[in-house]
């Protein structure tokens, strides 16, 4: 199947929509491609990462690592400090996917432009592990969805620990090999520590292997990477995140799976990284999306996907 990248690709231009690249896969063949630079060099996918994360718990699952119901606070028993908020025994590893951990605000945040916001590389607490739980709780774990950049950072570390590899090295044989990126590159926390909220430089190519295999459920190229059941619940709707009279009326308040947005029309979903970097998954149509950008209005660029290149998947 072929599609017609150019009204999409005219509706960026008219609306000022500052997209790099886009590439539109119909199951693993291209259908169409427009690229607004001339080289598709990596960048970073920002917190698109976490769905790389996400993925990763799954294959530690897979493995028998943990579970779903396991304590982060048992297994970086190291990190707790004296005096954590007793509820920390409570937040398990679905709490972590599903950004319920019990806070009420975000924490580690990468950029902010909030006058006083400590972001993640300017904290004191060079353990983002014992920063973590020195936080308290405020919330009941697994009640209210509040975006935080800790949570996958836990998951990182929880896999390094239980393993004693660096999360990039341990998904190097399981997840990059297999999908041909060589060599990634992967920011660290100050400690060395795979940065699990962010800091993964993919090219758009790259990053759309990624989105692929989530489209595939976790297969790529007849081996299953990450199992189907897993990958189920990753892409459906776990937690709401927004209040009920707002919910389904935007693509950013339509549920939250496990490091993964759900959107709003078409049972899709999506990766999403700060600055645009989007992978649209559209299973009824064996389509995805995915896009590299330096642009905010994210809803704009999921309006210009649907009105311009869903249609013709349709068809």
């Amino acid at each position: 199947m072929k599609i017609d990248i150019v009204p999409f690709a005219e509706a960026v231009c008219q609306r000022k929509l500052g997209v790099h690249h886009a590439i539109v896969h119909c199951g693993d063949d291209v259908a169409a491609a427009f690229h607004f630079q001339p080289t598709d060099r990596r960048c970073e996918i920002h917190s698109a990462t976490k769905s790389v994360v996400g993925l990763a718990a799954g294959m530690a699952m897979d493995e028998g690592l943990f579970t779903l119901e396991t304590h982060p606070a048992e297994i970086l028993s190291g990190h707790v400090p004296e005096g954590c908020d007793p509820a920390w025994q409570k937040v398990n590893v679905k709490h972590l996917l599903t950004m319920s951990s019990g806070h009420n605000r975000k924490l580690m945040d990468g950029y902010s432009l909030i006058p006083g916001t400590v972001n993640r590389d300017d904290l004191e607490n060079k353990d983002w592990v014992n920063y973590t739980f020195s936080q308290p709780l405020d919330l009941e774990p697994g009640g209210k969805f509040v975006y935080n950049n800790s949570c996958p950072h836990l998951i990182s570390r929880m896999i390094t620990q239980l393993t004693g590899e660096n999360l990039i090295d341990w998904l190097r044989p399981r997840l990059f090999d297999p999908l041909e990126i060589h060599n990634p590159q992967w920011g660290t926390d100050p400690l060395g520590y795979t940065c699990g909220p962010g800091g993964l430089m993919l090219s758009a190519e790259e990053y759309s292997r990624i989105v692929r295999l989530y489209l595939h459920q976790g297969q790529w190229k007849g081996k299953q990477l990450v199992s189907r059941e897993y990958m189920a619940q990753a892409v459906s709707r776990q937690v709401e995140n927004a209040a009920p009279e707002q919910a389904d009326r935007d693509d950013a308040s339509a549920g939250y799976g496990f490091y993964i947005w759900r959107a709003y029309r078409d049972n899709a979903y999506y990766l999403f990284g700060w600055a645009g970097q989007m992978g649209i998954v559209l299973p009824d149509y064996d389509a995805c999306v995915t896009l590299s950008s330096y642009e905010f209005q994210t809803q704009a660029l999921m309006d210009a996907v649907w009105e311009t290149i869903v249609p013709q998947l349709r068809l």
